[in-house]
């Protein structure tokens, strides 16, 4: 346990209460101190962690508990979420003087505390026993898994060749692993990687197993962050810069200012890259030029280039097979896409109570591959089926709002024009009499326009 003195815990909780009463007034700090005053748990998140938090980038929460950089030795476990940029965002920092399940217990209470109680879906920690029962004892609802960059570690570490490493990899990663073949594989790998220095390792992965093995993980939510192609983006707690911008010599008045440095730089980070994307214009790729148009103006670049990846992809199907059913009003759907003997399932329906106001469109859609329920983006298959009924956007179902662009009220207005607009030409160009009507009145309203400015 580290022992924090106690002129240092007084400093730091005075500027604690100093920003709460004279700067800062929501502010939410939390702490404990021992008899002779010196700390022993602490965990403060400044208003704008708050807000970044509360119903925007806290439905995922990375927990970095790998850092111990100040004088005293303490654990310094910053909490991160993912914004709309996939770039990490500051959600809360905390100080431990030791990483006992009771520590992590009163940590992530104080967490929820400070975002209003609320839970988030999805947890990514380093799997520590301590964590891992903190999780299980305050966030029993909310999906749990080790990070990989964490994981890889231990990879590196403890199997030597890299046919060791890609074993262990795969049940990593793979998609098509199912528990009963994880259980067959697992066996497999340590029949013949098993070791007297790594045999202990290989006994806590397996007791941990559902907690990184894509057999148990891949269905989950984690906005990606559960794949082996999105693995920097993964590592919030690495791009943070959170990991080499403190010195072991660090008083934790110090830690405090660097640390809510470092916040305040993401946050500018974030604006900055807003801006640019309210000024970005995408030269369009592909032959599916509406719902690549559509993703571009819907979704931030890093989304768009998730996306786009799908939509590129959307041509390698084929629909062998339509079911509909319309007997209950709901319009079901089911198409069955082939790619190579592999199939997969689209479900459209009707979902009249949430009506999409702006296209007036009620469809719903869920593929069998749940990319949109575990990532938060569309797939390929429900896109191949847009493409197929010739839809000219993507349903708002398939837009999770907080991975979208924000506050440009001008390209939001531009697109439902564009999008309304596509439909009146389309009709009007069809009967010659309403043709010159639509566009006589369109020519008068931008001769007054244009007179008008």
């Amino acid at each position: 346990m580290a022992l924090i003195g106690s002129d240092d815990t007084a400093a730091v909780l005075g500027e604690l209460r100093r920003r709460k009463n004279e700067d800062d007034p929501d502010h939410f700090y939390q702490y404990e101190v021992d008899a002779a005053g010196r700390l022993k748990r602490l965990f403060w998140a400044d208003a704008d962690a708050r807000a970044s938090g509360c119903g925007r980038c806290d439905d995922v929460v990375v927990i970095d508990t790998a850092l111990g950089t100040n004088r005293y030795g303490a654990a310094f476990v910053p909490f991160l979420g993912m914004n709309h940029h996939r770039r990490p965002v500051l959600l809360g920092c905390a100080v431990l003087a030791d990483q006992s399940p009771d520590s992590y217990v009163w940590l992530l209470r104080a967490f929820a505390m400070s975002m209003g109680q609320e839970r988030p879906k999805s947890v990514i920690t380093d799997g520590g026993d301590a964590l891992v029962h903190a999780v299980e004892t305050v966030l029993p609802l909310s999906n749990h898994r080790i990070c990989s960059c964490h994981l890889e570690e231990g990879v590196r570490e403890h199997l030597g060749g890299w046919s060791d490493q890609d074993g262990f990899r795969s049940l990593m990663f793979e998609d098509g692993c199912s528990p009963v073949e994880f259980e067959e594989r697992w066996r497999s790998l340590v029949a013949s990687h098993r070791t007297a220095s790594n045999q202990e390792w290989l006994c806590r992965m397996y007791v941990k197993r559902e907690l990184w093995a894509a057999a148990f993980v891949r269905d989950k939510f984690f906005l990606g962050m559960a794949r082996d192609e999105d693995e920097d983006a993964e590592c919030l707690c690495q791009s943070s810069g959170l990991r080499t911008r403190f010195s072991e010599d660090m008083t934790l008045l110090a830690l405090l200012q660097r640390a809510d440095s470092r916040g305040k730089y993401m946050r500018a980070q974030e604006a900055e890259l807003d801006e640019e994307a309210d000024k970005s214009r995408v030269e369009l790729t592909t032959e599916h030029e509406r719902l690549e148009e559509d993703a571009a103006r819907s979704f931030t670049p890093a989304n768009f280039a998730i996306v786009l990846e799908e939509i590129k992809a959307l041509d390698d199907f084929e629909i062998v097979d339509t079911l509909s059913s319309s007997c209950d009003g709901s319009g079901h759907k089911v198409y069955t896409l082939d790619l190579h003997g592999d199939l997969f399932s689209v479900l459209q329906f009707h979902d009249r109570a949430n009506d999409d106001k702006e296209t007036h469109s009620s469809a719903v859609f869920k593929c069998s591959c749940r990319k949109m329920e575990r990532d938060g983006l569309p797939c390929r298959h429900i896109l191949h089926v847009l493409q197929h009924e010739k839809a000219s956007s993507i349903p708002k179902c398939c837009k999770l709002g907080r991975l979208l662009r924000r506050g440009d009220t001008r390209r939001e207005r531009l697109g439902e024009m564009e999008a309304l607009g596509r439909k009146v030409f389309d009709l009007a160009s069809q009967d010659a009499e309403e043709f010159e009507e639509i566009k006589e009145f369109l020519q008068d309203w931008l001769q007054e326009r244009e007179l008008s400015s």
